[in-house]
């Protein structure tokens, strides 16, 4: 349900039509394909994302200090080459 009132869904189809899609055809039938076609991968890779974040969930809850000291140390190694 969130899907639908989330801006960046809306700004992405925009651009993927304008972009990608108007190059080629202005057809309507062509620009409902290709967001319905947007909207399924868009539900799918959400739907897959929650999944392999429910499958590491206990992992994570079991292993969760020494990830965080990893995650912590790697944005600090990010932050360093960036600020070199």
């Amino acid at each position: 349900m969130l899907q639908f009132v989330n801006v960046k869904i809306y700004l992405f189809g925009i651009t993927a039509l304008t972009g990608y899609v108007t190059n080629y055809s202005t057809a309507l039938w062509v620009l409902i394909m290709f967001e319905l076609a947007i909207a399924t991968i868009g539900t799918v890779a959400t739907t897959l994302w929650i999944g392999a974040g429910m499958a590491i969930q206990t992992i994570y809850l079991r292993y969760y200090r020494p990830i965080n000291i990893v995650l912590a140390l790697t944005l600090l190694e990010c932050v360093y080459s960036i600020l070199q």
